[in-house]
């Protein structure tokens, strides 16, 4: 499973761990989804040197996260991405209605599922127009990136994707890059 980020991801595990763009680097992959695989990611395809990949957590030999501690715990929980945030529910906004689920993998993943403290619609429905707005704002910062790189107006490495979403911000839409 790819714990998919997005640029306020980005930014609050930089900020948590006090790095820069090469210091994510090491926390972060672009993976390559082959097949239909890319059906079930959330946040849109990158376009990178090595081809299309989707931002996410790095993954350990094992599979297992890399905040992931010994203990099971993870190691940033403060600053853990908006997917961890929301696990096990799924947001979809259709013909401008909020649509909220359990995801289909949570009893698999989620060992804790229907332990914890009940969670009123309303901050449900709060969280879940969070999301959709990150969601939309990271689209469109790829979608920037992704149309420049197709116009071969920057040369799309991962370093330079991380620098242009800890430069952004999730208020600054703007781009002028060349």
């Amino acid at each position: 499973m790819i714990v998919t980020i997005t640029h306020i991801d980005i930014s609050r595990i930089a900020s948590h761990l006090n790095l820069d763009a090469q210091g994510i680097l090491k926390h972060v992959a672009f993976y390559q989804v082959v097949g239909r695989g890319y059906e079930k990611l959330v946040t849109p395809p990158v376009t990178t040197t090595r081809g299309i990949a989707y931002l996410g957590l790095l993954k350990l030999q094992d599979g297992s996260c890399i905040f992931l501690s010994k203990d099971n715990k993870c190691s940033i929980y403060p600053a853990r991405p908006s997917s961890c945030r929301n696990f096990p529910f799924t947001f979809q906004l259709k013909n401008r209605w909020l649509y909220q689920g359990i995801s289909v993998r949570a009893k698999e993943y989620c060992k804790g599922l229907g332990k914890g403290r009940k969670i009123s619609e309303k901050e449900l429905e709060k969280q879940g127009i969070k999301t959709i707005k990150e969601l939309k704002e990271y689209e469109n910062l790829v979608s920037k990136w992704n149309d420049l790189a197709l116009k071969g107006q920057i040369n799309p490495t991962p370093q330079l994707f991380i620098e242009y979403l800890l430069s952004r911000g999730f208020l600054n839409l703007s781009f002028s890059f060349l």
